[in-house]
């Protein structure tokens, strides 16, 4: 539901996206608790395919209230059909947005309707992967050889005959090596509140400026 009082929203794919962005963005932005505190009000889309029906993102859009929307999609395999889609979506709002995602994140502007507009395609605009592919990047230094163990680990329980698909191979290396962790099991956006993984990592500055640029925080 598009919230009537927020006007700044953002829309991700599940409860994982939601809180690793509020936990990486916290380290870096005044972030009140609540969601109807806090500087931008996040939607959980129900996965990728939902929020790239025809009406869903364009409602956003028409929502009088809002003058700042943003969508936030893992690109799985297909980063630029991912972008191509929501481009279709939203250029009659957007009549100038550019034909290719800038590596740095869409920010794209409406003046006259006020509005501000972005896209960012997990994990970095042009890879193929997700929001584990992003994450993996802030693996502390120090933590290296451990997140190389758990990765061959994955390999080995592939060679075993585990069912784990390779597009979850990401997914499955982050949980890994977060079950090695203390205490084991923390969701990625507990990690991050607990410094397990960096939020100040030089490698999420691109992803924060982005935020904080769409959002004028």
């Amino acid at each position: 539901m598009i919230s009537p009082i927020s006007a700044n929203q953002l829309v991700v794919e599940g409860f994982a996206d939601l809180y690793s962005v509020v936990s990486l963005m916290k380290a870096h932005v005044a972030w009140a608790d609540g969601k109807e505190n806090a500087p931008v009000f996040i939607h959980m889309g129900n996965g990728a395919e939902e929020i790239l029906k025809t009406g869903y993102l364009t409602a956003f859009l028409k929502s009088r209230p809002i003058r700042r929307f943003g969508v936030i999609l893992d690109a799985d395999a297909k980063p630029k059909s991912r972008y191509s889609r929501i481009r279709a979506l939203v250029s009659g709002f957007f009549p100038v947005i550019p034909e290719k995602l800038p590596h740095e994140g869409l920010v794209v502007s409406n003046l006259v309707e006020q509005k501000r507009f972005g896209v960012w395609i997990m994990p970095d605009n042009n890879s193929e992967g997700s929001l584990e592919t992003f994450l993996r990047h802030l693996v502390p230094d120090a933590q290296e050889p451990l997140w190389k163990h758990a990765t061959e680990s994955v390999e080995k329980a592939k060679e075993k005959g585990c069912s784990c698909r390779d597009n979850h191979i990401p997914k499955a290396n982050l949980y890994t090596w977060l079950a090695w962790q203390d205490p084991p099991g923390q969701s990625p956006g507990e990690s991050l509140t607990k410094k397990v993984l960096d939020p100040l990592s030089t490698s999420a500055a691109v992803f924060v400026n982005w935020f904080r640029k769409l959002y004028e925080l």
